[in-house]
């Protein structure tokens, strides 16, 4: 596997190991899903440039970028189900957390971002963010 799709298998593993109560489905990246009006999670993985830090050819970049897992809860409930529910997302995804598929290792680098809610018809938007590094 390549180092991209390392990267990305094991951030999605860990997203996938996530026990919610009550338990929210997933949409996941370029895959069929139809929301459901009770809530669900999606997952966008935004990959950053590449950083070049040492001078041999052969090593290692810096390759940075954020996991952001959505959570859509039903609109008009109150917002605290939904920011308890983006709460536990976020402790899910710890600081200095070690995620490894294969040879590559990925790092969670802050505690994720519990963004701003915002309305988006007929859900209750909390995106986290989650930053990582992973030098391959």
């Amino acid at each position: 596997m390549t180092i991209e799709g390392s990267i990305e298998a094991a951030l999605f593993a860990r997203v996938a190991s996530l026990v919610l109560s009550p338990a929210m489905p997933v949409a996941w990246p370029n895959l069929s899903f139809e929301p459901v009006l009770t809530g669900y999670l999606m997952v966008t993985h935004l990959p950053n440039g590449n950083r070049r830090m040492f001078i041999g050819s052969g090593e290692p970049h810096q390759r940075l970028g954020l996991l952001q897992v959505s959570v859509f809860s039903p609109k008009n409930k109150g917002p605290t189900s939904a920011t308890e529910m983006a709460g536990k997302v976020a402790e899910h995804f710890p600081c200095d957390l070690k995620l490894v598929s294969g040879d590559v290792s990925v790092r969670v680098t802050k505690a994720p971002d519990v963004i701003q809610a915002m309305a988006n018809d007929p859900f209750w938007h909390v995106p986290v963010r989650i930053p990582y590094e992973c030098w391959a």
